[in-house]
């Protein structure tokens, strides 16, 4: 009798502690309440980069709503991690609008389409496509330059990254290529930040162009030791490449440097938070809710998220909501 009593005592122990381990960890595919936990992980950048604090800054908010959650955060890249959410290797990532977009339809970088990828909102809203040159190039346009031919010297990221991509589709709106511009005596070198204008500095680079926050911090430091400018590009010419690459048109403001003193119409490729189309609703859902409810402790993790608002949340370009944040989005009235 003693036996069996003890038998039946451990089994109900091991019930209970299966049930509670049950309740504590869920999946993504836990469609449960406001209070359930969830388990996942994002993709971010390289492990020490702004964009690795950009993406532990998504986590931290979602673990605020939900203490008993697990969100890991894992390096990565603008780049690869479109794919890596649309083949559901791992269900969040961060990338640029215009590098989602490209790999929502398979156009380059990628060689293939990533149709169940899906947006959840903006991370980081402004980073706008600067092309700055050596104060003492007698061109004040890029349309001056492809009209006269010049052979400048460029520098771009490298192949496959946002600044290269939007560069390289500025010129063909204007029917030029990289080959072009090596014809007319110029050339094309794949260098950008600090190197870039440290090249400008040796008077072997004439301009460089990238997407960044603005005002940039490499641009400020550049012209501690070289006279710059901001080139002006066409308002029609940057919709076409917006509409192109699924990013906003947008405006430089005057003074935003201080060798700036005019407007530039310009594109801007916002950082967004993706997600596979497979994770349920009501766990994106809460996820957007997290982030909207933790905008003030967000501005406190990086200088960048001060401009993250509720006015721009879903400012996400063409990459397809996810049902989950749409319906966040639509109870709060929020709209693009």
């Amino acid at each position: 009798m003693f036996i069996k009593r003890l038998l039946l005592v451990l089994l109900t122990l091991v019930t209970l502690a299966a049930c509670e381990t049950k309740d504590t960890t869920t999946s993504t595919n836990d469609t449960g309440g406001e209070n359930k936990s969830m388990q996942t992980g994002i993709i971010g950048g390289r492990t020490g980069g702004a964009w690795s604090v950009f993406t532990e800054g998504i986590a931290e908010s979602i673990r605020r709503n939900h203490p008993t959650s697990v969100i890991t955060v894992e390096p990565g890249g603008i780049v690869e991690n479109p794919p890596t959410v649309g083949t559901n290797t791992i269900p969040y990532g961060i990338s640029y609008t215009m590098t989602a977009y490209s790999a929502y339809r398979g156009e380059k970088p990628y060689d293939q389409a990533y149709k169940d990828i899906r947006a959840v909102s903006v991370v980081i809203p402004a980073n706008y496509y600067q092309l700055v040159a050596r104060e003492e190039l007698k061109y004040d346009s890029l349309e001056e330059i492809i009209e006269h031919k010049a052979p400048i010297h460029l520098a771009v990221d490298q192949k496959g990254s946002a600044g290269e991509i939007i560069t390289r589709n500025f010129l063909k709106e204007h029917g030029v290529s990289y080959d072009d511009i090596i014809a007319w005596g110029g050339s094309v070198d794949h260098f950008s930040g600090a190197k870039a204008f440290e090249l400008m500095a040796d008077n072997r680079i004439d301009m460089t162009g990238d997407a960044v926050s603005v005002p940039s911090s490499d641009i400020i430091q550049a012209k501690t030791m070289i006279d710059l400018k901001m080139l002006t590009l066409k308002k029609d010419t940057s919709k076409a490449v917006a509409d192109q690459l699924g990013m906003l048109s947008g405006t430089i403001e005057a003074s935003s440097y201080d060798f700036q003193n005019k407007n530039i119409n310009t594109v801007n490729t916002p950082a967004i938070l993706l997600v596979h189309k497979d994770v349920p609703e009501e766990e994106v859902y809460k996820v957007t809710k997290a982030i909207y409810e933790n905008l003030d402790y967000l501005r406190t993790v990086h200088e960048e998220f001060k401009n993250l608002s509720d006015e721009n949340m879903m400012n996400v370009g063409k990459v397809p909501l996810h049902p989950g944040a749409k319906k966040f989005f639509k109870e709060k009235r929020i709209t693009e």
